[in-house]
C-alpha cells in the first residue's frame, strides 16, 4: 500500500500509513523503509534525519536498498554531502548505489564529481547501464562538457553495450543546443532510429530562439504543431516571432490551432521547504510570499554575477511559459 500510494504521487498518504504501521507496533523491513523514503517527493530535513536514525537502529543502514533510498532522499533536499558519506561507508555497492550517487551529484550541480565517480565505476569493472549513462550525459550537459558528452554518447553501443534511448538523445541534443551547435543537434535527430520526442524538439526550439535563428524557430515550431505534440512552447515562440514581424493574421492562425489541439498555457511553478512547510511560487505570484524582498536579493545576485564577469541569458524575454 505504501509503495502504491507513493508510485501514484500520494506521498503524504504513504507517510501516514507508515506512521500507522509503527503505532500498531509492526516493525518495518528494509523494503518498507525504502518504499516510504522513495514515496516522499521532498522530505523535510528533520524527517530525513529521523528515517536515517531508524535505519541505523534497525540495522538496515548498510543494506544497499535502504542506503540507496537514503542517498536519494538526501540528494532531494540538497544534502548531497550526506549522500556521499553514506556511499563511501557502504561495504558492498551495487549498480543501483552507483547510479543513485551519480544522479544525486548531477542534480546538485556537482557535474565534475559525477564524472569522477563514473571513472571509479569503470575501474571497479562494473558495466554501466542506461541509467548510469543518463546521469553521465546529464552531468556533461550541466557542466558544459561537450567533448566528453559526445565521447560517452558515441561509445554507448560499442564500448558499454547500451543502445541509446530517447533520454540519451535528449541529453546530448540539449548539450549541443546549449553550446550553440544547433547544426550538430539537428544532424543527430536525423540519425535517430525513432521519431524525436517532445523534449528534444523543445531543446532545439528554445536554443534557436535564444540564439536568434528566427527561420529555424519557425520551422521547428511549425513541425511541432503539425505533430500535435503536447507542449505550449512552439505556439508561444511562434506567436512572438510573428508579432515581431507584424504578421497578425499568422498569430490568429496559431492561436486557432492551439485551441483546436487543446493546448493550454502552463504556469511556471517552483517550491521550497522551510521548517516543515512547503512554499509554492507560481509565475507572477511572488508578491504573495514577500516578492519585493526576493526580487531585491535576485538583483543583488545579478550584480555580483556581473562583477565576477559571468554571462547570463534573460530567458524571460522569450515569453516561454512554464520554463
Amino acid at each position: 500500500m505504501i509503495s502504491s500510494y507513493g508510485r501514484y504521487g500520494f506521498g503524504e498518504v504513504a507517510l501516514e500509513l507508515f506512521q500507522l504501521m509503527l503505532r500498531e507496533d509492526i516493525r518495518p523491513t528494509e523494503f518498507t523503509l525504502s518504499c516510504v523514503l522513495s514515496s516522499i517527493p521532498i522530505p523535510p530535513v528533520e524527517h530525513g534525519s529521523q528515517f536515517h536514525s531508524m535505519a541505523i537502529k534497525s540495522g538496515f543502514d548498510s543494506n544497499a536498498v535502504v542506503a540507496s533510498s537514503l542517498m536519494e532522499m538526501y540528494a532531494k533536499t540538497g544534502s548531497i554531502d550526506s549522500s556521499t558519506e553514506i556511499f563511501v561507508k557502504l561495504d558492498k555497492r551495487d549498480l543501483v548505489s552507483w547510479n543513485t550517487i551519480m544522479m544525486g551529484l548531477t542534480q546538485n550541480g556537482r557535474a565534475a564529481e559525477t564524472l569522477d565517480v563514473f571513472k571509479e565505476l569503470l575501474e571497479e569493472g562494473l558495466p554501466p547501464d542506461r541509467i548510469t549513462l543518463v546521469a553521465v550525459l546529464l552531468a556533461c550537459n550541466y557542466g558544459g562538457f561537450v567533448d566528453k558528452g559526445m565521447l560517452v554518447f558515441s561509445a554507448m553501443k560499442e564500448e558499454y553495450g547500451v543502445m541509446p534511448g530517447e533520454e540519451h538523445y535528449a541529453c546530448i541534443i540539449d548539450l549541443l543546443c546549449q553550446a550553440g551547435q544547433l547544426g550538430k543537434a539537428i544532424d543527430i535527430t536525423s540519425t535517430m532510429p525513432f521519431q524525436p520526442g517532445c523534449s528534444i524538439w523543445e531543446s532545439i526550439l528554445r536554443a534557436s530562439a535564444i540564439y536568434g535563428d528566427v527561420k529555424l524557430t519557425e520551422n521547428v515550431a511549425e513541425r511541432m504543431m503539425d505533430l500535435q505534440l503536447p507542449s505550449p512552447l512552439p505556439y508561444s515562440l511562434l506567436t512572438q516571432a510573428y508579432a515581431m514581424r507584424g504578421r497578425w493574421e499568422a498569430i490568429v492562425r496559431v492561436k486557432k490551432v492551439m485551441r483546436k489541439n487543446g493546448i493550454s498555457k502552463v504556469t511556471g511553478c517552483s517550491w521550497i521547504g522551510i521548517k516543515n512547510r512547503i512554499y509554492t511560487f507560481n509565475a507572477g505570484e511572488l508578491q504573495h510570499h514577500g516578492g519585493q524582498k526576493i526580487y531585491l536579493v535576485l538583483r543583488l545576485l545579478t550584480w555580483e554575477m556581473e562583477d565576477e564577469g559571468c554571462v547570463y541569458l534573460e530567458c524571460d524575454k522569450l515569453d516561454v511559459e512554464g520554463r
